[in-house]
């Protein structure tokens, strides 16, 4: 008996899904199915577009925060780089300018905090890692 429900069952759901996969190839067969069944087609299809959009909104936020998250690790990268650079006896930030080929937009480099010359040598090699990994 139950082998005959299994089966019934099966048979049910197959007409229902053949039904469906008619009815959801022809747009026009869809909405008049839509309709028979009182359903509103144009609110399904706002709320659907809505719904797409939301994901596709997360979709990004989510890419955002993995290249945010991956910047942060090429950030720490450059801070490492940098501090061992300015710890080095011989360090010249001109020397670096020259040998890194940076072009800078100021004249007086010696002018320059020590602060100052951290933050752009850190933006530099953050940039620098993040490019030769891509």
């Amino acid at each position: 008996m139950k082998k005959e429900i299994k089966k019934d069952k099966t048979e049910i759901i197959s007409l229902i899904l053949s039904t469906v996969e008619n009815d959801s190839h022809n747009k026009q067969a869809a909405r008049e199915f839509l309709s028979s069944e009182n359903l509103g087609v144009d609110n399904i299809v706002s709320d659907g577009l809505k719904r797409i959009k939301q994901m596709q909104m997360m979709i990004e936020a989510e890419k955002t925060k993995d290249e945010m998250n991956s910047a942060d690790v090429y950030k720490k990268q450059a801070e490492e780089w940098v501090e061992k650079l300015l710890n080095e006896i011989d360090f010249s930030l001109p020397n670096v300018i020259e040998k890194e080929k940076l072009t800078v937009s100021f004249r007086n480099v010696e002018s320059l905090s020590i602060d100052d010359v951290k933050k752009i040598l850190i933006k530099h090699f953050t940039l620098k890692f993040m490019n030769k990994k891509e």
